[in-house]
């Protein structure tokens, strides 16, 4: 008799199909587990780009340009630092630039006194990090208080572990495509994180800097510096404890430039030649002026020794021209100059974490194995390869009976490689849209500047992408 057709199907085949179905369903929930625990590492899945999104917490700032003014909680610090940022248009690539040793607390230098987002506009598909504040702070961890308020400055930690797990969750922004920019104060200090930090920064720009402070005379400058401009008369010790201790070296950039060339970093470099222009002389007082002249003319020479120090030590060194005093007028050229070497470092160059490791031989990665491995492979070229058959025996009480079965035995070696691993970047859609946006004349004068906040976006209207001005808005000297 056949099978009623319009009967029910047996449990059992039910119990199949549901029994496949949830085998798919596990089976693709697992691959996409694995999926996201590779891929997680260091891609932010935040979005990136889209510089006309307002992100959650920010406001707007006066200077337009999609600039945002965001508040970034600092647990080193126990409190939120105001960090001006500018969105790319799809990269994850950022650039961090520093203040001088003036910083405002209220808005930085590079959305006052230089339109950084004009320099670095839509077309470069970057996202410009720019902190507020760290006058004085050398944008180091301190060891204790600053000043009569004691108070805690951790600007190492905020910047290389703090801000760049915001950016890259409110930003896309990745935490080893980056470089860093430091100008007068922070042109040594940018320097170091760069040593410091290879795996997070790829070049480093720096203008107008001290890059010899482990010495007395340099001790003596950062001394007066802190003091004349914060108050801080307890800095020359409670920043890296007493002048000469391993802290002052391990944050001398010039005594640690050759890890820039173990890291194939690149370092862009620049000062101007003391001799004020006409249009830095027309905005300065007489006062002004002096020291201006003064202070480029010292890091002149600061430049040109560090640049001889960086070429000694095989690093790959930018140096550009440049003139003038120690202004803002001349930091804005060199900003626009490095523009070309900065991006061509960040496109071309691998991050530092996916170059050849060392391990030990546990198999853990040590940070000093290339380091360790030159110096072993040096010694090793020095002495003279005799072979001595009184050592091959690794236990005195056994080398009779090697001796005796050697006559039997061969030798044998193998060798090991170590691959390396290499990466390259793209760009991303680099339109973006833009309108009119509050005025971007930068004034003349750092001092009571403007918050700058606004809840208003600085565009409402998509149109064609803000083309760099030709001329870089400039203001007064001495950060």
């Amino acid at each position: 008799m056949a099978p009623d057709a319009t009967a029910p199907a047996p449990r059992r085949s039910i119990r199949r199909r549901v029994a496949g179905l949830s085998a798919v369903v596990v089976l693709s929930l697992g691959l996409f587990g694995v999926g996201s625990l590779f891929s997680g590492g260091n891609t932010a899945s935040a979005m990136a780009g889209h510089p006309e999104v307002l992100r959650e917490g920010c406001t707007w700032d006066s200077s337009g340009n999609y600039v945002q003014n965001c508040k970034v909680w600092s647990e080193s610090q126990n409190k939120f630092v105001t960090v001006q940022i500018r969105a790319s248009n799809g990269s994850d690539q950022g650039i961090y630039l520093l203040d001088g040793m003036r910083a405002q607390e209220d808005r930085s230098a590079w959305t006052n006194d230089v339109q950084a987002a004009q320099v670095y506009d839509g077309n470069t598909d970057t996202t410009l990090v720019m902190p507020v504040g760290g006058a004085s702070s050398f944008y180091t961890d301190w060891e204790g208080g600053a000043g009569a308020e004691n108070t805690t400055i951790a600007q190492e930690t905020f910047l290389t572990e703090e801000l760049p797990d915001y950016l890259a969750e409110n930003f896309g922004v990745s935490k080893n495509n980056n470089a860093i920019v430091g100008l007068s104060m922070s042109g040594g200090p940018a320097v170091t994180l760069a040593e410091r930090h290879p795996d997070q920064f790829k070049v480093v720009q720096a203008m107008s800097g001290y890059y010899q402070t482990d010495n007395p005379i340099g001790a003596l400058g950062v001394f007066a510096s802190q003091t004349i401009v914060s108050n801080y008369t307890n800095g020359i010790v409670n920043m890296w404890g007493a002048p000469g201790s391993q802290r002052w070296t391990d944050n001398d950039p010039s005594k640690n430039v050759n890890k820039l060339n173990e890291n194939g970093q690149v370092l862009i470099i620049s000062s101007g030649n003391g001799f004020l222009t006409s249009s830095e002389m027309a905005k300065l007082s007489q006062q002004d002026q002096i020291s201006a002249m003064a202070l480029e003319m010292l890091s002149a020479v600061s430049t040109v020794l560090m640049q001889l120090q960086a070429a000694q030590s095989g690093a790959s060194v930018i140096s550009l021209p440049n003139y003038g005093g120690h202004t803002w007028e001349n930091w804005g050229r060199g900003l626009a100059d490095g523009k070309d070497h900065v991006l061509e470092a960040l496109r071309n160059n691998p991050p530092v974490t996916e170059k050849v490791q060392v391990v030990d031989a546990s198999g853990t990665p040590d940070p000093e194995g290339s380091t360790k491995a030159t110096q072993a492979a040096l010694l090793a070229a020095e002495s003279t390869p005799v072979l001595d058959t009184v050592d091959l025996s690794a236990d005195p009480s056994t080398s009779a009976q090697s001796a005796a079965s050697s006559t039997s035995t061969d030798s044998t070696s193998a060798s090991a490689t170590e691959p390396g691993v290499s990466s390259t970047s793209s760009a991303a859609d680099d339109t973006q849209p833009s309108a009119s946006t509050p005025s971007t004349e930068s004034p003349t004068s750092e001092s009571g500047a403007d918050t700058g906040e606004s809840t208003v976006p600085p565009s409402t209207t998509p149109s064609v992408p803000i083309p760099a001005q030709s001329s870089i808005p400039t203001t007064t000297p001495v950060p």
